[in-house]
């Protein structure tokens, strides 16, 4: 191999595990974010099986899924006081 490409693959590997570790941070929040947001969905489901019974419902979807994933309790709140205050 010529030595131009060497140099060239090994300044490209240098470069790649530091974008990787530059990276890392985001993608880990983004990671937490969709987890968050897949607790918050059963969240929701289970909360409409069980509020159905009492006439009360919540929408599911990705929106209030990421509301609650975001903002916790007070997402939760806050989609009430959306729903049946305004």
């Amino acid at each position: 191999m010529d030595l131009n490409v060497l140099l060239g693959i090994a300044v490209a590997g240098v470069v790649l595990v530091y974008l990787m570790k530059a990276l890392k941070g985001p993608l880990m929040g983004l990671g937490k974010l969709a987890l968050r947001t897949l607790v918050a969905f059963a969240g929701i489901w289970a909360f409409n099986v069980v509020a159905s019974l009492f006439g009360v419902h919540m929408g599911l979807n990705i929106v209030s899924a990421l509301t609650i994933a975001v903002l916790g309790l007070p997402g939760i709140a806050l989609l009430f006081a959306v729903k049946y205050l305004l």
